[in-house]
């Protein structure tokens, strides 16, 4: 059997002349053939991510819309999204200028449509003006003190011209869903935001399939889950049984603000089927996650529990234990 040793052993006793080389003759390529197919590529991949952005957005809206008065935090929403250079990697940046416009100061990169940003003729690429004539973004602290002080009139600029618009912001759960740069099939949620990967985006089959992950991840906020996931592990010496109620709290928690928002509910929990077949070890062992059975059955039950209240016209609220109720709406 190798050992470290003997393996470190060979490695120091080895003299080469040089560094080892391939043993066949590639093609060759010039430079401007690999940057002209390196544009190629990026646009392709910042045009999949305009379109993934937009999707996610088109789909989460709905369901932060819904459960505001399940969300103990909320914020005002204009329907638009904002970005710069510091948005991407430094990698990245020099293709984002030229894809999509991102500048050293925030621009707005997307506008959802029928929103009250739509609906006040603000378009992409306009900036969004302070009182100091300064662009900002969508996220910047003064805009929500604005809104929540009854104020309805965003400055924008678009080229030279500089106009005061009237919106109409939205209450939604304060919890902004933004899209991560990931191939990896995987959301999560940090007490603050929510992130969903591109991969979690391309595995989804439904509109339906995407806000069960969005009310999902939630459900993660809202419930307070995450210092006490941190609490348990601490306390427990880092033993994962004990995050395992949380993952199925979220996912009966998650349901309620999926059917809140009006999004079928049918054969939903068929997505923790095709969970398991990208990992396979899901299906018996449970280790911070229950395992993919467990979620697919009881998904299923929390479907049923909601569509009978909807049936007798009972407000479609989790079943919360002991003095935990939520409001009846």
């Amino acid at each position: 059997m190798w050992t470290r040793p003997i393996i470190t052993t060979a490695l120091l006793s080895m003299t080469l002349p040089g560094c080892a080389s391939v043993s066949t003759q590639l093609p060759d390529i010039t430079l401007p053939q690999l940057k002209s197919e390196q544009i190629v590529q990026e646009a392709s991949a910042f045009a999949e991510l305009s379109r993934l952005k937009a999707d996610l957005d088109r789909v989460a809206f709905p369901v932060l819309r819904a459960n505001t008065a399940l969300c103990p935090k909320t914020k005002y929403d204009i329907g638009l999204q904002t970005h710069s250079l510091k948005s991407y990697s430094k990698a990245l940046r020099p293709a984002a200028a030229r894809e999509i416009a991102a500048a050293s100061t925030p621009s707005i990169v997307y506008v959802r449509p029928g929103s009250g940003a739509d609906k006040a003729g603000v378009k992409a690429g306009d900036e969004i003006l302070n009182e100091d004539n300064k662009a900002v973004s969508a996220t910047a602290k003064s805009l929500q003190a604005m809104f929540k002080d009854g104020t309805r009139k965003i400055r924008i600029r678009r080229g030279a011209d500089v106009r005061d618009v009237d919106v109409e912001p939205t209450e939604v759960c304060g919890y902004p869903v933004r899209l991560s740069m990931s191939g990896t099939v995987n959301a999560y949620a940090n007490g603050r935001s929510i992130r969903i990967t591109q991969g979690m985006m391309k595995f989804v089959k439904s509109d339906a399939e995407l806000a069960m992950v969005v009310g999902h991840e939630l459900a993660h906020n809202t419930m307070g889950h995450i210092p006490k996931v941190v609490k348990n592990v601490i306390l427990t010496g880092f033993a994962t049984r004990y995050t395992r109620p949380f993952e199925l709290e979220s996912d009966y928690v998650g349901l309620y603000y999926t059917a809140r928002a009006s999004y079928s509910l049918d054969n939903v929990e068929d997505m923790w089927r095709r969970m398991a077949l990208i990992n396979p070890r899901a299906v018996a062992r449970a280790k911070t996650h229950p395992t993919s059975p467990d979620r697919y059955l009881r998904i299923a039950l929390a479907r049923e529990e909601i569509l009978k209240k909807r049936a007798a016209g009972e407000p479609l609220v989790p079943n919360f234990i002991k003095d935990n109720k939520a409001p009846d709406t």
